[in-house]
């Protein structure tokens, strides 16, 4: 399969519209769980952001395949989706009317306490691959494509939170370096916490 990987910021608002729909088919995260229209406005605002190190996979006919992405300040990064309020505002009031539950669960991760990063550390927030590119080797080019762009950006670590029952995820990540610091609980979501000293 030919494929090239490129910075986010180059993609077009179709290529967008089409990784958000990639994040929303194999993310498992509250951000998923917010529906489509607020997982474009992340990526249009990642797109933009110049502490971003946020990589897509694409095709020879330009379509994502697997993108990562992260940033120093991925807090910072969730909370300008707050930017246009009234907009923000419909989107919440759309998941209280169809998915109630998750109300309850955006507010018990506002709560909890974030994840500390420190500092010179960059967070990979986000890493994913089309089940229809899977076992080709697209994940650990990408993790590793963005631990050099972590590196070259002068970065002392990066830090990343995964699924404790993603075994396929971990066994990537601790082949690459990574090791566990420790465990938490966010919301619904059980989690351990990585770091990779670059």
């Amino acid at each position: 399969m030919s494929h090239k990987i490129i910075p986010i910021a180059q993609l077009n608002k179709k290529q967008i519209m089409e990784l958000s729909a990639l994040h929303c088919k194999v993310m498992h995260s509250l951000l998923t769980d917010l529906g489509l229209p607020i997982v474009e406005k992340y990526y249009q605002i990642a797109r933009t952001d110049s502490a971003v190190i946020g990589l897509c996979v694409v095709s020879e006919t330009g379509s994502p395949l697997g993108w990562a992405l992260g940033s120093p300040k991925p807090d910072q990064l969730n909370s300008r989706l707050r930017e246009a309020p009234l907009w923000f505002a419909s989107q919440m009031l759309r998941v209280l009317f169809t998915r109630p539950r998750l109300i309850w669960q955006l507010f018990v991760s506002a709560r909890s306490a974030s994840m500390p990063m420190t500092e010179g550390a960059v967070e990979l927030t986000y890493i994913g691959v089309d089940a229809s590119a899977r076992k080709q080797g697209l994940g650990r080019e990408l993790l590793n494509v963005f631990i050099q762009a972590a590196r070259a950006a002068k970065y002392k670590s990066v830090l990343l939170s995964v699924e404790a029952e993603n075994e396929e995820a971990i066994a990537l990540y601790t082949k690459a370096g990574f090791r566990t610091l420790n465990s938490y609980t966010e919301g619904s979501f059980k989690r351990h916490r990585m770091e990779l000293t670059l």
